[in-house]
């Protein structure tokens, strides 16, 4: 009962909800295990595969920091994306153009806080622990409708591995991204999350 409340307070986006207090203690137990984890990993490295909105498919490498990400496309053609300090850039090889974005309404954005702190700005809408995975999901807490992002992990002997990311932004446009051969403890030097430029 308490759930669907919160979860009826946050569809008329009238209640001041944030973090995950309103979850229940073993669940709130998964999330700090979240925190803690992308607060604290290195460096992580790992391929990805890609669906966008419009169920186009892409590929190539990620690379993720503690408050930084960056995509690097093989396919469909060459293209870079970087997000960190509050904003995401995206070149594209094939015609060398560049877009610039807020993070500020893009669920991306709720990853790349540094330290990822899940209360205040951000809440927790749900967290689901399965045998050997474990998923959390996050929106901006005055403004659920701006976007949700699902974070997913392996979950094995204890220990978080990040394999995925589901989004749905403001237009309602869904994304994923799935990961494979994860490297974890890289040393990744910042430049290498420096924005692209023209």
């Amino acid at each position: 009962m308490k759930r669907a409340l919160v979860v009826f307070c946050v569809l008329l986006s009238g209640c001041e909800v944030s973090g995950y207090k309103n979850l229940p203690p073993n669940e709130q137990a998964e999330v700090q295990r979240v925190e803690a984890y992308l607060n604290n990993i290195k460096g992580m490295r790992a391929s990805f595969v890609q669906i966008g909105p419009d169920a186009g498919h892409s590929a190539g490498r990620f690379s993720y920091v503690p408050g930084y990400l960056r995509l690097d496309y093989i396919e469909p053609h060459p293209m870079e994306l970087v997000a960190g300090n509050g904003r995401l850039v995206f070149k594209d090889m094939a015609n060398q153009s560049i877009t610039h974005l807020s993070l500020k309404r893009n669920p991306l954005g709720l990853l790349v806080h540094y330290p990822i702190r899940f209360g205040g700005q951000i809440l927790v809408t749900d967290a689901r622990k399965g045998q050997d995975s474990l998923q959390v999901s996050v929106a901006e807490a005055n403004n659920p409708s701006q976007g949700l992002l699902t974070l997913q992990f392996a979950d094995r002997a204890g220990h978080l591995n990040l394999i995925g990311l589901q989004g749905v932004d403001v237009r309602k446009n869904r994304f994923s991204v799935t990961l494979s051969d994860e490297e974890e403890g890289s040393d990744i030097p910042k430049s290498e999350f420096k924005f692209p430029s023209e």
